[in-house]
C-alpha cells in the first residue's frame, strides 16, 4: 500500500454501535523468509446512541491461510476499558502476526450500558491480504 492509498473499510452495526475496521499489510514488519507476516488494523467504535457505554472485554477469532484457528480473549482493548459517550467514537489500533501470507479476523466486543446491562457488538470479519503476493499464490 502506498501513502496515497486508503485502506479498505469493513463495517458492522450491532445494538446501536457501529464498528469500522481498516486492516493494512505491514511489509516493513514482515519477514516472508521466516514465515512472519504482519498486519496492523484500526478499529473505530461509534456509539450511535445517546448514552455512554463502557467497553469491558474483547474476543478475537483469527484464521490463517491454512484455516488454523487462534482465539484471543481479554479485558478492554490495549489495556484500557474506554467509556464512549453518546454520539461519540473511540479509535483503537493494534496488529496481528501470522505464519501465512493471508488470513482473516473477526470478533465480539462486550459492553455495559448505563443500566449496567451487558451486550455484545460484532466486529465484522475482515481479510488479511498480502498485496505483494498475487491472488491464488501461496
Amino acid at each position: 500500500m502506498t501513502a496515497n492509498e486508503t485502506p479498505q473499510m469493513y463495517s458492522a452495526t450491532t445494538n446501536g454501535v457501529r464498528v469500522d475496521v481498516f486492516p493494512v499489510y505491514q511489509a516493513d514488519r514482515s519477514q516472508a523468509e521466516k514465515k512472519y507476516f504482519y498486519w496492523s488494523f484500526e478499529i473505530v467504535i461509534h456509539n450511535l446512541g445517546e448514552v455512554k457505554i463502557y467497553l469491558t472485554s474483547r474476543h478475537w477469532i483469527v484464521h490463517d491461510e491454512n484455516n488454523k484457528l487462534y482465539e484471543i480473549h481479554g479485558s478492554g482493548v490495549n489495556g484500557t476499558q474506554p467509556i464512549i459517550k453518546g454520539l461519540d467514537s473511540f479509535t483503537h489500533s493494534s496488529g496481528c502476526p501470522l505464519q501465512t501470507p493471508s488470513g482473516r479476523m473477526r470478533g465480539v466486543l462486550r459492553f455495559i450500558d448505563h443500566h449496567r446491562a451487558a451486550f455484545d457488538v460484532r466486529v465484522p470479519e475482515f481479510p488479511f491480504i498480502n498485496p505483494l503476493i498475487p491472488s491464488g499464490s501461496k
